[in-house]
């Protein structure tokens, strides 16, 4: 009788995925961890062919595993962010030995890495999978599912959202701890970047037919698909993976502790896993038993057109935690009726999203695919058909669905006036220089374009988004919100400030700032100069430059 050892078997995740494997008739599923009492109640609980095993990943492997002799080892225990100093010395141990590896790794650094074993899992001839959870492995049955519909891919964004009430393991809290306020790595716009965890939340809708839709706030964080999605498919050239909460409370103290941790306020969250382990299982009881999940996928058509679908998926009655283990599930029952393909390799486009759906049928989980009509521009939506008047280099600038990147040089300029100046440095805008580096990130979200001005190493950011009325276009930078008014004249685009807020507050007409700006193409190129001046105070700041 072949052995399935499941290490962290009664943990959050690795207790569902025993309850799944116990009534399979032809192994004995070792449920295994460093408590053996744990692992007897969970036996005792779910009965099959579930049995207590003592294991712990801190002693010797090589002897435990000899012992042993599983034909398959699943780690569940995790948390594998290299932070934690979670190797590669289990699967190096179960290729030695002969024992196929899975794991259910969520960290891109771990997942990524495991290519590097697969001429060793090759020689020993057994296969070494990564990353057999809700990412990478059903993430990209997702996208494999929807790439027919497209030419070309050229932006995925996912999302996960727990429902709250669930016992939050502490592996799972430590994995998040690490990386907030960190920097990711991220590939956005076609370019390697680096963002920090929690950053960019923003609210998002998933939604079913006939089931009440979930509206949470999400922020960016640490997933194997931002490292591994820009290799696998080639084209994309925006990858972002997101989480969040269910309850408010638990979402405004991750965003306050990405803040204190980005700043070095406050170090090393993890080490205080278990405190925020207990806190979040006790707010648990003031959830819901709704968690879902979503990808967002962009592209064009054979014809060239923008295209757009969203894969949405709810899970109700608790059974959200069963998702990430679905996956190694699928493959130990497709591997004990035929042999793996030996070699180590992520859980990329491993699983078809129709196996994913047979094992959804057993559970309160549903999902369905959503076509979604791209929007126009934000400059196309307020130019109306004067947007074709813009010259080509500066309508492709404009050309933003979902991420754009553009550089280029620019003279900065901020008044002399103290006040002026003070002013200046609370907007966030640039200091004075001249032929400095300028790269400009333009991000669509919910009908908004973010803009990240990066100068000479320095950024500022600013939020536009259209007005009711035609040709009218907010601005906001921090606490100021212009509204402006687009003219195009002489084949330049021209911006005037027609009212202004501060703190929601208006500004008196006497005290409005004036804007003398304007976009243009000079030389193919991409043209901007802009210059606000304050009453009395005079010039806040002027920047020209060019971008490609």
């Amino acid at each position: 009788m072949r052995k399935v050892l499941i290490i962290g078997g009664y943990g959050q995740f690795g207790g569902r995925l025993c309850q799944r494997l116990s009534d399979i008739a032809n192994i004995k599923v070792l449920v295994a961890g460093r408590n053996l009492s744990k692992a007897e109640a969970l036996c005792k609980q779910h009965g099959g062919n579930l049995s207590p095993q003592a294991f712990d990943l801190e002693a010797d492997i090589e002897t435990q595993l000899k012992a042993l002799e599983p034909w398959l080892v699943i780690d569940a225990a995790g948390p594998f962010q290299s932070v934690f100093g979670h190797s590669y010395a289990l699967p190096e141990t179960c290729m030695r030995r002969g024992i196929h590896y899975i794991d259910l790794s969520d960290s891109g650094e771990f997942t990524k890495g495991i290519a590097a074993l697969d001429t060793e899992a090759k020689r020993h001839g057994v296969a070494v999978i990564s990353g057999a959870s809700s990412v990478p492995a059903l993430s990209s049955a997702v996208v494999d599912a929807a790439k027919p519909r497209f030419a070309r891919i050229t932006s995925i964004e996912g999302g996960i959202s727990p429902g709250g009430k669930i016992d939050i393991g502490l592996s799972v809290t430590r994995a998040v701890l690490s990386y907030l306020g960190k920097p990711l790595k991220i590939f956005v716009g076609g370019t390697w970047m680096h963002e920090f965890g929690y950053a960019r939340v923003h609210k998002h809708k998933i939604a079913l037919i006939g089931e009440p839709a979930l509206n949470r706030y999400f922020g960016l964080c640490d997933a194997p698909d931002l490292l591994l999605f820009p290799q696998h498919y080639k084209g994309v050239d925006t990858v972002r993976f997101y989480g969040s909460q269910e309850l408010w409370l638990i979402h405004i103290s991750i965003c306050i502790l990405a803040w204190l941790q980005k700043r070095k306020i406050v170090r090393n969250l993890q080490n205080h896993a278990r405190f925020f382990s207990r806190v979040g299982t006790w707010l648990g009881r003031f959830a819901s038993e709704r968690g879902g999940m979503y990808m967002h996928i962009l592209g064009i058509d054979s014809a060239g057109s923008p295209i757009s679908q969203q894969w949405n998926l709810i899970a109700s009655e608790g059974d959200g935690p069963f998702i990430p283990t679905l996956a190694a599930e699928i493959l130990t029952r497709r591997w004990l009726e035929q042999d793996p393909r030996p070699g180590a390799r992520p859980a990329l486009s491993q699983i078809s999203l129709g196996e994913f759906e047979q094992a959804f049928s057993s559970l309160a989980i549903k999902s369905e695919f959503e076509d979604m009509k791209p929007a126009p521009y934000l400059y196309q939506q307020v130019l109306g058909e004067n947007f074709d008047e813009l010259p080509d280099a500066l309508r492709a600038g404009h050309a933003v669905s979902n991420t754009k990147i553009m550089s280029g040089r620019v003279d900065v300029v901020r008044g002399k006036n103290p006040l002026s100046y003070l002013a200046a440095t609370c907007i966030g805008f640039a200091k004075t220089g001249t032929d400095q580096p300028i790269t400009i990130i333009m991000d669509v979200k919910n009908q908004k374009e973010v803009w990240t001005r990066t100068i000479d190493g320095q950024s500022f950011r600013s939020v536009l988004s259209k007005d009711k009325r035609p040709h009218e276009i907010y601005e906001r930078f921090g606490p100021v919100k212009f509204k402006m008014l687009f003219r195009i004249e002489n084949e330049k685009l021209y911006y005037d400030i027609v009212s202004a807020k501060l703190l929601g507050l208006p500004f008196p007409k006497f005290l409005l700032p004036k804007s003398v700006s304007h976009e243009r193409v000079q030389g193919g190129r991409f043209f901007f100069d802009v210059e606000i001046k304050l009453p009395v105070l005079g010039r806040l700041i002027s920047y020209k430059g060019w971008l490609v």
